[in-house]
């Protein structure tokens, strides 16, 4: 998860008296906001940018492409705009005819809607698509196209298939990191034996609340069925009741319901906050032995403070153990697109965020950023821990990109995390659940 007409004509020829230059420049209908394009071309010296990331990410985002920018032209300047209500903002600011140059989605679902109303560029537009494809995860690229069309790419991701444990206390227990399934649930039912609850976990996330139970679900539907079944569900051509994703179900009743598995128990799942879930692992003695979540959970502000400045040393990270042999991960990222097309300087900021391998140096040394790219210099990055989840990245066979953040908004931020809080806490049985998301799904 990532936290989820107008005449465009009418509207510019209105502007174009105040807003001359705009025009000229890539902002009117031609370019920004999605048309066939002038034919002639521009070179804006103001880029503007809108995306949703905050905080450290934010800071090093700017004063990297700055930093940038300013080799590549004194003149070249950019305008920031920073919102945490992006989904709906981007959509206001196209109806009003004023889109930013680059827009950085954190969900591929409104990026998809607005490629096919003509409002984005290509991708193959701006840079090399194959070039692009060849340096990333197999199947990033999908969270992007539209038939057949490729219109973003990733210039950050997360990875979700991961698993994290105190490195001492597996030490001092004699526990070794599972490679397969199999061994996965045989070391948690050991740690049962052992009087200790195996899984930390919960869904608790203010109104998002029942989103990291989602996760579980998508990681677990590719795992079993791989690429083609896992897209083919986020897109409904697959149901939720259906033999594929009760694969992924009864993967989670083993894994975190099976009785005394979960730390707190499954009535109060829903209580239990996901983002301390996992500090129980560091008890002393331990109260859960091990838990999974995305690599956010390495900035500053999950792990204790203690656990945060020496995660090194403390905090040991595995890749989901495989199903079948194959290994896929389950990942996000921010997809950046141009909405003004036949302008030379967002070209150059499209390629530079995109398929530079060089791209990110700054943002990685905050530890809240990881690249996307598979030739990006894992020395950047501020500790082992995120090196590792760098590798675990580059030998993925492919990479799903987050299902309910894909899904119809009624659903992926909807049903779905309802129906996860219903079923873990026991107040809906799979059957249920698995209707009720299905019948929530849009005719349309």
């Amino acid at each position: 998860m990532h936290i989820r007409k107008v005449s465009m004509a009418a509207v510019l020829c209105g502007l174009v008296a105040t807003s001359t230059s705009a025009c000229l420049s890539g902002g009117g209908n031609d370019s920004s906001s999605g048309g066939s394009g002038g034919g002639q071309g521009s070179a804006k010296t103001t880029i503007s940018i809108m995306y949703a990331f905050s905080g450290d990410q934010n800071v090093a985002f700017k004063k990297e492409l700055d930093d940038w920018g300013a080799k590549q032209s004194p003149a070249l300047k950019f305008d920031y705009n920073q919102s945490d209500n992006f989904q709906n903002l981007i959509t206001t600011k196209i109806q009003a005819g004023d889109p930013p140059d680059i827009a950085i989605f954190p969900q591929p679902g409104i990026l998809k809607s607005l490629a096919t109303k003509g409002k984005v560029a290509e991708l193959s537009t701006q840079t090399d698509v194959e070039k692009v494809k060849s340096s990333i995860i197999p199947g990033f690229l999908d969270a992007a196209t539209v038939n057949g069309k490729v219109y973003g790419a990733p210039m950050a991701m997360n990875i979700k298939s991961l698993y994290w444990y105190d490195k001492a206390t597996w030490k001092q227990k004699g526990y070794e990191v599972p490679k397969t399934q199999a061994e996965l649930e045989a070391l948690l039912a050991k740690m049962k034996s052992d009087g200790v609850a195996p899984m930390c976990f919960g869904l608790g996330s203010g109104p998002a609340t029942g989103w990291p139970g989602t996760d579980w679900i998508e990681d677990y539907v590719l795992q079993t069925g791989g690429k083609d079944v896992y897209k083919k569900w986020v897109d409904h051509e697959i149901k939720f009741d259906s033999p594929e994703v009760r694969k992924a179900f009864d993967i989670y009743n083993k894994l975190v319901l099976t009785d005394g598995y979960m730390y707190g128990g499954r009535q109060n799942a829903a209580s239990i906050q996901f983002a301390t879930a996992l500090n129980p692992m560091f008890a002393k003695p331990p109260k859960c032995l091990t838990g999974k979540q995305g690599n956010f959970i390495t900035q500053k502000g999950f792990f204790p403070d203690t656990i945060f400045k020496d995660i090194d040393n403390v905090v040991g990270v595995f890749q989901t153990p495989s199903v079948n042999g194959e290994h896929p991960v389950l990942g996000a990222g921010d997809l950046a697109a141009a909405l003004t097309k036949n302008d030379s300087n967002v070209k150059k900021v499209m390629e530079h965020m995109v398929a530079d391998p060089k791209w990110g140096e700054s943002q990685a040394a905050t530890g809240a950023w990881l690249s996307p790219n598979k030739s990006f210099d894992d020395s950047k990055y501020p500790n082992n821990t995120l090196r590792e989840i760098a590798k675990i990245a580059k030998n993925a066979t492919v990479l799903g990109f987050d299902g309910s953040d894909a899904m119809p908004g009624a659903v992926g931020s909807g049903s779905f995390w309802t129906g996860m809080v219903n079923y873990t806490t026991g107040k809906a049985d799979l059957d249920a659940t698995l209707k009720a998301i299905d019948d929530s799904w849009p005719a349309s």
